[in-house]
C-alpha cells in the first residue's frame, strides 16, 4: 500500500530509460526533498516491487511494456533486447527488498544464538537454507518451477558462499564498519568459536586452537574479506555479487534445464551490472576495469571456499561437534 504520488514516483523511476542511483544528497540544501535515489531506496525499504507494476503503455495506449524476461532458453534474446533496455537494472533492484528482508531474518537467527560457537551456529543449517530458498524463489519466480533435487544442490551450494563473505554484507549494510584484522582480533573471535566444542578428555589449549587454525583464519580476513572490502561496494554491486554466486552455470549436478537457467539469468546480471557502472561513471574506460574489478569477487569467494573445505577436514580430525545438517551439504560439495 503507498500514497498516489509514491506509487507514481515508483512507476516513473522503473519505466525511466535513466536509472540513476547515485545519491546527491550531501549537495542539497537542509529541509530539501530527498534524492531519487534515497526515494527509491525508501519504497525497496516498505516493501514495493517492480513486479507489481501495471506496466508502461505505448504512446497509442495500447499495450504495456514488460520486464525482461530471463527464462528464455535461446540465448539469441540477450543480444537482442530492443534500445529501451539500454540502461536498465531492473532485474538487480528489483531484488534489493527482498534480500534486505533475508539480511535481517538472518542476524536475527544467528543473533539469537548463545554461545556463538561452531556447533550453536551450524545448528542453523536448516533454518538458512530455507531462508535462502524463499529469497530466491520470491525474486526469481521461475527458481520455484525447478524440480526439487536441482533447487537443492543450487542452495546448499550457495549458503557456503555466502558464509564465506558475511563481514563484506555487514559492511555494506553499514551495520559493522570492518577494520583491518591483527592477531589479536581474530583470536578473540576464533577461541570463543571453537572452545567447548571438543570431546571431553581431548580438549585443545588457546596455544593449540591457534596454532591449528590460525592460518586459516587470517588467510580468510586478508585474503577473502579485505580484498571486497577495499572494493567499497554499493548495494546494487553487491546485490549483483549474490546472484552471480547463487546463478553459478558452472553447477554439475543440476538438469540441463536448470544449468540454462542459471546461464540465462547470469547474463542478464552481467549487462545490468554494467548499465549500472554506466549510470555511475562518466569514464567508459574505469567503467570497464570498475566491472572487471568486480567480476574478480566470485573467483576470491571460490578460494575462499576452498580453504573452508580444508579447515572442515581438519575439524573432522578432531572430532570438533559441527551439527550434522552442515556436515551433509560440505560433504555434498567436497563430492
Amino acid at each position: 500500500m503507498s500514497c498516489r504520488a509514491c506509487a507514481a514516483f515508483f512507476r516513473r523511476f522503473f519505466n525511466s530509460k535513466k536509472f540513476v542511483i547515485k545519491c546527491t544528497c550531501t549537495s542539497k540544501t537542509v529541509g530539501s526533498h530527498p534524492c531519487r535515489s534515497c526515494r527509491v531506496a525508501k519504497c525497496f525499504a516498505v516493501g514495493m516491487t517492480p513486479t507489481k507494476l501495471c506496466g508502461q503503455r505505448d504512446p497509442n495506449g495500447s499495450s504495456p511494456k514488460k520486464l525482461l524476461d530471463y527464462s528464455s532458453p535461446t540465448t539469441s534474446n540477450f543480444s537482442l533486447l530492443p534500445s529501451i533496455y539500454s540502461k536498465d537494472t531492473t532485474n538487480i533492484t528489483s531484488t534489493l527488498s527482498n534480500f534486505s528482508v533475508f539480511e535481517s531474518k538472518r542476524n536475527h537467527m544467528f543473533s539469537s544464538i548463545f554461545p556463538q560457537d561452531v556447533f550453536g551456529i551450524t545448528s542453523l543449517t536448516k533454518n538458512d537454507l530455507h531462508l535462502t530458498n524463499d529469497l530466491v524463489s520470491d525474486a526469481f519466480p521461475d527458481f520455484a518451477k525447478l524440480n526439487s533435487c536441482d533447487k537443492k544442490s543450487m542452495i546448499n551450494g550457495f549458503v557456503l558462499k555466502l558464509w564465506q563473505i558475511e563481514p563484506a554484507l555487514d559492511h555494506v549494510a553499514k551495520r559493522v564498519e570492518y577494520k583491518t584484522m591483527s592477531d589479536e582480533n581474530v583470536q578473540k573471535i576464533l577461541f570463543p568459536f571453537f572452545n567447548g566444542n571438543f570431546p571431553n578428555g581431548v580438549e585443545m589449549s588457546d596455544e593449540d586452537i591457534w596454532r591449528i587454525f590460525g592460518h586459516h583464519w587470517t588467510y580468510f580476513y586478508k585474503n577473502i574479506i579485505e580484498p571486497i572490502v577495499k572494493l567499497s561496494l554499493d548495494q546494487i554491486e553487491l546485490m549483483a555479487i549474490i546472484w552471480i554466486l547463487f546463478f553459478d552455470h558452472a553447477y554439475i549436478d543440476i538438469s540441463q534445464k536448470s544449468s540454462e537457467l542459471c546461464w540465462n539469468i547470469k547474463k542478464v546480471i552481467y549487462r545490468e551490472l554494467k548499465n549500472h557502472l554506466m549510470e555511475k561513471y562518466e569514464d567508459e574506460e574505469f567503467v570497464q576495469f570498475r566491472f572487471m574489478n568486480i567480476l574478480v569477487v566470485p573467483a576470491i569467494v571460490e578460494k575462499g571456499e576452498q580453504k573452508f573445505l580444508d579447515e572442515f577436514l581438519i575439524c573432522e580430525m578432531h572430532r570438533i561437534k559441527i551439527h550434522d545438517d552442515f556436515k551433509a551439504i560440505v560433504k555434498k560439495q567436497r563430492i
